[in-house]
């Protein structure tokens, strides 16, 4: 029987050195704006523990872009996410990734300063709100983080920022639940199976087993009824490298496209911000007092105090030739655009990513092109 908090067999997770130097976490901690001087001979001295990964977390979806426009506005039309790559395209120039170079990067980088993780993979849900679940394939990295020095209690992490992210890590245990973005979202872990596995807890048994981890989230209006969606399953597997390379190519080649295409149709952009005082007093509905319990795993409402750790999040994302602001159930356009050059601007504006006039001709005759100078 596996343990609530811990992986099967109550596994526990080697630490293993960073493939990045002090020097680059240093310029990432100053990138995603962590608080104090973090020059790479302070490094060592952080400390690795759950409010800080918590807070690194937060820190990554709010510096960082979710996005693929290097898959449509390069002339290679690929998505890199080697180390070097990453390291190159997100800390020193600013721009963002999708899931796997958010969740390479970090994983990397919070080795570096301690933690010990490792990386997995999921199958994303394409089917509607509060439908039967539609899972692709292994398309969507993950990872998994044992905070405590002498425990091996797990937590599940996505710093990839995309959709309705996860915003803080959750406990490894069935019905665990954390807050979203604010108190109208909330993400809860679900321990299940899949109906056509073949695998059984003895031979006579007719109860598949139960191998499966599902991130649920909840979104609840003001004035509706809650709906749920099932964003994605996993299995406590480690992936690897090769693992991501191949469904990375799957991708920015289209060889999904039959399956999904998405990611061929779409300039994706999506990033989480920090909500002011005034909007997080409308979005509070008089939660401002935290709720009782944890807030890692038992839906708890951290106590607002004025920190990052307890303020609420709003995110901005492209949907086809609109630029949108979403704080919590609320949804405003900003931006409308019909060009490229329009497009180009709200790129550099709004998520930081700047693309030349040169380069706008790489996406002359693909799909999501709009019109060009």
């Amino acid at each position: 029987m596996q343990k609530d908090g811990q992986l099967r067999d109550g596994l526990w997770i080697k630490k293993v050195p960073s493939l990045y130097d002090k020097n680059q976490v240093s310029n990432w901690l100053f990138r995603i704006k962590y608080p104090g001087n973090w020059s790479a001979d302070k490094v060592d001295n952080f400390e690795a523990t759950l409010d800080n990964l918590c807070l690194l977390v937060r820190l990554q979806i709010v510096a960082f872009t979710f996005e693929n426009t290097a898959m449509h506005y390069t002339s290679h039309h690929s998505m890199d996410i080697s180390h070097s790559g990453l390291y190159q395209r997100l800390v020193v120039e600013g721009k963002g990734s999708y899931c796997f170079g958010m969740n390479t990067l970090f994983l990397q980088m919070i080795r570096a300063l301690g933690y010990r993780a490792f990386s997995g993979a999921a199958r994303i849900n394409t089917a509607s709100p509060d439908a039967p679940p539609n899972f692709l394939a292994f398309v969507h990295k993950i990872l998994f983080v044992q905070p405590f020095r002498d425990s091996n209690t797990t937590y599940f992490v996505d710093a990839s920022g995309g959709g309705s992210c996860l915003t803080r890590p959750i406990l490894l245990k069935p019905g665990a639940k954390v807050l979203g973005a604010t108190p109208s979202e909330w993400h809860t872990l679900v321990k299940t199976s899949r109906p056509e596995s073949s695998l059984a807890y003895s031979p006579d048994s007719n109860e598949t087993a139960r191998l499966e981890w599902r991130l649920v989230v909840s979104h609840t209006p003001r004035n509706g009824p809650t709906s749920t969606k099932i964003i994605y399953s996993f299995p406590e597997d480690e992936f690897f490298n090769a693992d991501y390379d191949a469904s990375n190519i799957g991708i920015y080649t289209g060889v999904w496209a039959r399956k999904e295409s998405f990611w061929q149709e779409n300039i994706v952009c999506s990033r989480c911000f920090w909500l002011t005082d005034e909007e997080m007093a409308g979005e509070t509905n008089d939660q401002l007092e935290s709720s009782q319990g944890d807030v890692y795993s038992e839906g708890a409402i951290p106590r607002w105090d004025g920190s990052l750790m307890s303020r609420y999040l709003g995110r901005l994302g492209l949907q086809k030739n609109e630029l949108k602001r979403h704080v919590g159930t609320h949804s405003e356009t900003v931006k409308t655009f019909h060009t490229e050059l329009e497009r180009m601007a709200i790129l550099r504006e709004f998520f930081g990513i700047d693309i030349s006039q040169t380069d706008l001709e790489n996406i002359r005759g693909r799909a999501p092109a709009l019109e060009l100078p």
